[in-house]
């Protein structure tokens, strides 16, 4: 027997769209980013979603137009979505439609690492010569005396401390970029968990950063795309 298809959507919404429930709250109820977190489905109606928050506050956000039947409910609830992330400023930029949440950090490999690794070392280097931990005398300064090309350590000290803005500045930008233009609008949670280990990741490595997360978009797009098709099968 096929299963209630209210039954159906509430438990498709709670487990895949997390995100766009918050922004329902957000956009059509005025419910401020922090309260709208931890939103779940608790019950619908073909004109109204009732949302509760992690908080236990407890929403009704209206369904318009009203489903006729809750056979309307994805395109409904899709087109909700996409008009919620158009009032908060959250379009995706990438004219692929529907937006997909991402739920997990992945670190770097291959040309990412290598970023990674490089510009580590870069603040590693900064950090030991605002210290004094890298100075005349030190062992690390001597070998950089004996090893680095065009003037020794005093060299490698020179350029570390020129270089330092404008690095600082572009990791900084991209960090910025990075939490504007993927983590919101792929509904991850400001200030949270995943929310700083993308930003920390991506004001240290860089670009490569972008390239990984637009990657798992473009997995997650692929992983709807299939389980929507098979849902289709099934239903014929």
């Amino acid at each position: 027997m096929a299963s209630d298809p209210r039954t159906r959507i509430m438990a498709h919404m709670n487990k895949e769209h997390g995100a766009d429930l918050e922004r329902y709250l957000r956009a059509f109820n005025g419910v401020p980013a922090a309260a709208a977190a931890g939103a779940r489905l608790t019950d619908l109606s073909l004109g109204a979603l009732r949302i509760e928050t992690a908080s236990g506050a407890r929403h009704e956000v209206a369904v318009t137009p009203a489903m006729g039947s809750f056979a309307d409910a994805r395109v409904r609830l899709v087109d909700m979505a996409e008009r919620a992330q158009a009032a908060l400023g959250e379009g995706e930029g990438e004219g692929e439609g529907e937006a997909v949440q991402i739920k997990h950090f992945e670190g770097p490999g291959g040309a990412g690492l290598a970023s990674f690794l490089g510009v580590a070392l870069y603040f590693a280097s900064a950090a030991a010569l605002a210290s004094g931990l890298l100075r005349p005398g030190t062992p690390a300064w001597a070998l950089l005396d004996a090893r680095f090309p065009y003037g020794g350590a005093d060299t490698f000290a020179w350029l570390v401390r020129a270089i330092g803005p404008p690095v600082a500045a572009i990791h900084l930008s991209e960090a910025w970029w990075m939490a504007r233009t993927r983590l919101a609008p792929h509904g991850v949670r400001p200030f949270g968990a995943l929310w700083f280990a993308w930003v920390l990741e991506t004001f240290v490595e860089g670009y490569p950063a972008f390239v990984r997360f637009d990657g798992l978009v473009r997995k997650e797009r692929e992983k709807r795309r299939d389980g929507a098709a098979k849902e289709h099968a099934a239903k014929h």
